[in-house]
C-alpha cells in the first residue's frame, strides 16, 4: 500500500503536468513574477466562504476551490485529490497536507480547517470566520511591509549619495597619484554591486501583489502598450548604442528617453484609471448584493435598480454589464468581459467571487458584503502604499540630477586642471630654476587617463540611471512598462547633464585653459 508522504510527492509530480482549468478572465500569473502568496492566500478564502453560503457539498467546496489559479491552490488540490484517491475524511486529509506544507500561513490555516470539520463546525461558519482573521493578518503584515519599504526608501537615498562620494574622490585622487587600471575596474564593480543591491533590497521589501491581469482581453491602454511596446522597446536598443557611436552618450539618453516615455505613459495611465475602479469596486458589491438579496432578483435587475452614477471609474463598464446581461448572455462570459477590460486584477477576482457565489446558489447580500470587503482591505492598503511610492518618485529624481551633476563637474574639473597643469609641468619641470630649488618628481601631479576616466564615468552614469528608474517602480509597483516613465525621466536627466555641464565648466574654467601671454594680448 502506497504511503501517504510517497502519494503526497507523486501527486505534486502529477499536478505540475495535468491540464489546469482556464478561462478568457481568469488566467495564470506570469511564470517570471514572484508568487503572490498572501494575496492569493486571502483571495482564495474570500471565494471559498462566497461559495460555501450556496451548502455546497464538501468535496465540490475543496474541488472548485483547488481549480482556481493561484499559488494557494495547489494545498487544496492536494487535500481533495488525498480524500479521493486515499479514502481519507477531508479534516484527516487537511492535517495530512498540513505536515508537508513549508509554509506557516498556509500550515495553519489547514490545520484549523481540520479542527473545525472534526468538530462538526459548518464550512461556512468556519470560512467566514477564518476569512476575517485572514483579512486582518493580511492588512498588519502588509502594513509592516509598508513600514520596512519607508525605511529602506530613505537607505536607498543615503546609499546613492555614498556611492556618488566614492566615485567622485577617487576621480579626484587620480590627479594627486596615478591609479592603477584595475583599481578603477574593481571599484566601478563594488559599486555597481552596491547600487544593484539597494535597487534589489527595494524590490524585496515591496509588498506584493498583482495590480494588472494577465488574460487575453485587456483594457484599451493595456492593448497600446502591447502594440507599442514591442516595437518601442525593440528599437531603444539599437537607437542607444548607434547613438553613443556617433553621436555621444548623451544624446543617445535622450533619444531613447523620447522612445520609451510614451509607452511609461500609456502605462502610467493605466494605473491611474485601475486606482479610479478598484475603489469603486466595494460600493458597487456590496450595493448589489444588497439588492438582489432585498428583493430576491437576478443581477440583471439588481443592476438596473442600482443607482450607477456612485460608482465612478466602473460605471461605464457597469452599464456594459448590464446591457449584455438584459440580452441573455451567458453570465460567465459577461463577468469575464468584465474583468478584461477593466485591466484590474482586483476586479478579476472580486468579480469571480462574486459571480461564482452567486451562481453556486450563495446569499447575494452575504456574498456581496464579502467581496466589498475584500476590495475595501485592498484598495486602502494600495493607498497607502501610493503614498511612499510618489513621494519616493519626487525624491529620486532630483536626487539623480544633483549626483550626476556632481560627478560629471569633477570628472570635466579633473580634465581640464590635469590638462593644464601636465603642460605647465613638462614645460618647466626641467628648468634651472626648478633644479636649483630641488623639487622631486615625486611631488608632481599625475596626468590622468581621459578616455579611461570617461569610460568609467559613462558606466557609472549608465547604472545609476537604470537603478535609479528600477528603485521607484519596484516601490510603486504596476504594470511592468511603467518602468518605462521612470527610465524615460532618468534617461533624459541623465542625456541633458552630460550634453549641458561640461560646457558650463569650459565656460567656468575658459580663463584657466588661457595662456598668460595669450590672456594679456
Amino acid at each position: 500500500m502506497i504511503s501517504t508522504k510517497r502519494f503526497l510527492k507523486l501527486s505534486g509530480k502529477a499536478s505540475s503536468n495535468a491540464p489546469r482549468v482556464r478561462d478568457e478572465a481568469f488566467g495564470a500569473q506570469s511564470l517570471f513574477s514572484r508568487e503572490p502568496l498572501d494575496f492569493d492566500l486571502v483571495t482564495q478564502l474570500t471565494h471559498m466562504s462566497a461559495v460555501a453560503t450556496s451548502g455546497v457539498a464538501r468535496d465540490r467546496l475543496f474541488e472548485g476551490t483547488a481549480s482556481l489559479e493561484y499559488s494557494t491552490s495547489k494545498y487544496f488540490r492536494r487535500v481533495h485529490r488525498v480524500a479521493q484517491r486515499l479514502q481519507y475524511d477531508y479534516s484527516k486529509a487537511c492535517e495530512v497536507v498540513a505536515d508537508q506544507v513549508k509554509v506557516e500561513s498556509v500550515q495553519n490555516l489547514l490545520l484549523h480547517f481540520a479542527t473545525a470539520l472534526s468538530a462538526g463546525e459548518a464550512e461556512s461558519d468556519f470560512l467566514e470566520r477564518e476569512t476575517e482573521v485572514q483579512l486582518e493578518l493580511y492588512g498588519k503584515k502588509y502594513e509592516r511591509d509598508i513600514e520596512g519599504l519607508r525605511k529602506w526608501t530613505d537607505a536607498y537615498i543615503a546609499l546613492m549619495v555614498s556611492t556618488t562620494l566614492i566615485v567622485v574622490i577617487s576621480l579626484v585622487s587620480m590627479m594627486i597619484y596615478p591609479v592603477g587600471t584595475v583599481a578603477l575596474i574593481g571599484l566601478a564593480f563594488i559599486v555597481m554591486m552596491v547600487t544593484a543591491a539597494g535597487s534589489w533590497i527595494i524590490y524585496t521589501v515591496a509588498p506584493h501583489e498583482v495590480k494588472t491581469h494577465k488574460l487575453k482581453r485587456k483594457s484599451a491602454e493595456q492593448s497600446q502598450m502591447d502594440k507599442l511596446g514591442l516595437v518601442l522597446v525593440t528599437v531603444s536598443g539599437p537607437v542607444l548604442v548607434l547613438s553613443w557611436m556617433f553621436l555621444g552618450l548623451g544624446v543617445g539618453m535622450i533619444l531613447c528617453a523620447i522612445i520609451l516615455t510614451p509607452l511609461g505613459y500609456l502605462a502610467h495611465k493605466d494605473d491611474r484609471k485601475i486606482d479610479q475602479r478598484d475603489m469603486a469596486l466595494a460600493p458597487f458589491f456590496r450595493g448589489l448584493g444588497s439588492v438582489m438579496g432585498a428583493v430576491g432578483t437576478t443581477t440583471a435587475e439588481g443592476l438596473a435598480r442600482l443607482n450607477r452614477r456612485s460608482l465612478g471609474g466602473m460605471e461605464p463598464h457597469v452599464h456594459k454589464l448590464y446591457v449584455r446581461l438584459k440580452n441573455d448572455i451567458a453570465p460567465p462570459l459577461v463577468w469575464a468581459r468584465l474583468a478584461g477590460e477593466t485591466g484590474s486584477e482586483l476586479v478579476t477576482r472580486t468579480a469571480r467571487i462574486f459571480e461564482e457565489g452567486i451562481r453556486l446558489g450563495g446569499d447575494p447580500a452575504v456574498v456581496g458584503t464579502l467581496a466589498s470587503e475584500f476590495a475595501t482591505k485592498v484598495t486602502l492598503l494600495r493607498a497607502t502604499r501610493n503614498l511612499i511610492g510618489n513621494t519616493f518618485v519626487f525624491v529620486v529624481m532630483p536626487m539623480h540630477a544633483a549626483l550626476l551633476g556632481i560627478m560629471l563637474f569633477v570628472t570635466e574639473v579633473v580634465r581640464v586642471f590635469g590638462t593644464e597643469i601636465k603642460k605647465v609641468q613638462d614645460a618647466n619641470l626641467d628648468s634651472e630654476l626648478v633644479r636649483e630649488a630641488g623639487v622631486s618628481q615625486a611631488i608632481t601631479f599625475a596626468s590622468p587617463d581621459m578616455s579611461f576616466i570617461g569610460l568609467f564615468v559613462s558606466v557609472m552614469i549608465l547604472m545609476l540611471t537604470a537603478a535609479n528608474a528600477f528603485a521607484p517602480y519596484a516601490a510603486a509597483g504596476g504594470h511592468r512598462f511603467k518602468l518605462f516613465i521612470y527610465l524615460g525621466g532618468t534617461m533624459m536627466i541623465s542625456g541633458i547633464a552630460m550634453l549641458v555641464i561640461p560646457e558650463i565648466v569650459q565656460n567656468l574654467f575658459k580663463s584657466v585653459s588661457e595662456s598668460p601671454l595669450t590672456s594679456g594680448q
